[in-house]
């Protein structure tokens, strides 16, 4: 008696978000943040706490002079071959599927990161932004995912279809995602035990890996009624392993900076960041998107060796920037910082890329 109540305690200090129920799964524990997170939620509502500045314009438009229609994105090349690359456990690689779905191989670990392989990105099938552009690689073409990182709930990066077919095919993958989002992932099928769910600043360890959830300004939403507005929270992910350490940004804006001093701080410098280019013009959208020249800041601030551009030119209808545009005005601001080309990558769609560790 004295011995299971002692294991409850333990659970309990350690936050842990899941209790084994399967065979093959380990327990994994939800370690708190190293610190007071101050309060973010209320009434059952995330919401950012730093300082919102007003939207930018470098390289963007003024809104009076973006076009009136939205994005029709045009088909991107589909780069095929490499996958010699993928069965070189000394190698890591990053493959772009799409938008901010990434296939990151390392350490014989894989890693999807805001996975989609829908040809919508919609509450139904029908209808909604449409896939210009195949994945890169399909699901059942890809080796191992061992684990999969979600940064927030709007569809264009959490897609139900995805998550069941990517569970289905990898039963012991694990879900890591924000806080307020696990009753959604067990409604569709998904094993408590094989989701962590995560508020800013907590990590976990898996397979010789530290994950930890990071702060990013940005919203939530998943419904059409306002009760939906930012009732899970979002942010990004930071992955440690050997001295080496990446940082998954998810989909965010800028706000004042606070988030991205205090992540630069605490982790110094990343071998490898996965930062947003796309869903900028009109100004307005710099609230909670990035401009390209922000993305190749945060790529200075963190100390980034090698950063791969992703949010762009997957979906039409979303924002109003040409669909050629993010690559383009990517390349003016790594020019006018003297960052040479390959340091900040544009990936092809679908090829498997070297990671410089």
């Amino acid at each position: 008696m004295k011995e299971a109540i002692y294991i409850l305690i333990a659970l309990l200090i350690t936050g842990c978000s899941s209790i084994k129920n399967q065979p093959g799964i380990p327990v994994i524990s939800v370690i708190k943040a190293p610190f007071a997170v101050p309060t973010h939620f209320a009434d059952g509502h995330f919401y950012n706490i730093d300082t919102s500045t007003a939207p930018i314009l470098d390289t963007i438009l003024a809104d009076s002079l973006v076009n009136s229609f939205r994005t029709k994105c045009v088909p991107l090349p589909i780069a095929k071959g490499n996958d010699s690359l993928w069965k070189n456990p000394d190698i890591s690689t990053a493959t772009w599927i799409g938008h901010a779905s990434y296939y990151i191989l390392s350490h014989n670990f894989g890693i999807l990161t805001d996975p989609v392989f829908s040809d919508r990105i919609s509450p139904v099938s029908f209808y909604g932004p449409k896939r210009a552009t195949p994945p890169g690689r399909a699901l059942d073409t890809l080796p191992k995912v061992d684990l999969v990182i979600i940064s927030h709930s709007h569809y264009d990066h959490l897609d139900k279809s995805s998550i069941k077919k990517i569970h289905e095919k990898f039963p012991k993958a694990i879900f890591a995602i924000p806080l307020g989002l696990k009753e959604l992932f067990e409604d569709w099928g998904i094993p408590s035990n094989e989701i962590l769910e995560c508020d800013w600043w907590e990590s976990f360890e898996y397979q010789g890996w530290k994950i930890t959830f990071v702060p990013g300004h940005h919203t939530s939403r998943r419904g059409a009624f306002d009760a939906s507005v930012d009732i899970s929270l979002w942010g990004g992910w930071v992955l440690e392993k050997s001295g080496e350490k990446m940082w998954f940004a998810g989909d965010i804006g800028m706000g004042d900076g606070s988030y991205y001093t205090q992540i630069a701080k605490i982790f110094h410098s990343f071998d490898v960041c996965f930062l947003p280019i796309g869903g900028y013009e009109p100004s307005r959208y710099t609230r909670v998107h990035i401009s390209p020249r922000q993305a190749v800041q945060l790529h200075k601030l963190m100390n980034s060796k090698q950063s791969f551009a992703m949010h762009w030119g997957t979906f039409g209808g979303m924002t109003f920037e040409a669909p050629l545009d993010p690559p383009k005005d990517l390349a003016k601001a790594l020019k006018d910082e003297n960052i040479p080309q390959e340091k900040f990558l544009v990936p092809l769609t679908g090829d498997i890329v070297k990671i410089d560790f």
